[in-house]
């Protein structure tokens, strides 16, 4: 993976790539979502135990699989679980716990269930407020896991998608999508990996 790129990691601040001319792109000023602070107690508990026993993967995946039973309804939850299995490097589950997000937000935004059929004047995406925002990172989350399964004609969909509703480009898919279709995979982030699924 080039360093230099970005990778979508759901609830973190999105800093722009720099401009053409050398000058910084600015930040976003974003609604915070805080999604640990919405957690029970006993939760976040069992984060810090999962971070602390982070290189026993039998374990530390029983845990997370002990909090999504315990809230499965739960946007912080989901989003615990993406940012699990996307730091695993298992992309598959980390897709599907992107599209878990996108479904919990599409409902509370009351968006059709299909992303595909969002259009732009269903939601107010041009503000940054804290669910808009997230529904996009959890698209764009979800395009970037599917490249990394080389499941490029659903990946490119889906960042098309956020470029439709995003068309300032904070989210920066169109940078993606440049690192996704460059003819030299060793300047990108999409390598067939052994251990994913």
């Amino acid at each position: 993976m080039n360093p230099t790129t970005p990778a979508p990691s759901l609830c973190s601040r999105h800093r722009l790539p720099d401009n053409a001319d050398g000058t910084s792109a600015r930040i976003f000023r974003l609604e915070p979502y805080h999604f640990t602070r919405n957690l029970p107690p006993d939760i976040r508990d069992k984060l810090k135990d999962i971070f602390a026993s982070w290189s026993d993967d039998a374990y530390t995946e029983a845990r997370v699989q002990e909090i999504i039973d315990q809230a499965p309804d739960s946007l912080g939850i989901r989003i615990m679980a993406y940012r699990f299995y996307f730091y695993r490097r298992r992309s598959g589950d980390a897709a599907r716990w992107a599209l878990a997000c996108l479904d919990w937000l599409s409902a509370r935004l009351e968006l059709p269930a299909d992303w595909r059929h969002v259009t732009p004047d269903m939601a107010d995406f041009t503000e940054w407020h804290a669910f808009p925002r997230l529904w996009l990172q959890s698209l764009t989350a979800y395009a970037y896991n599917l490249a990394r399964l080389q499941r490029m004609d659903e990946s490119l969909a889906a960042l098309a998608k956020v470029e439709e509703l995003d068309p300032s480009g904070r989210l920066g898919a169109a940078s993606l999508r440049e690192v996704f279709i460059a003819p030299d995979p060793s300047a990108g982030m999409v390598f067939p990996k052994s251990f994913e699924a």
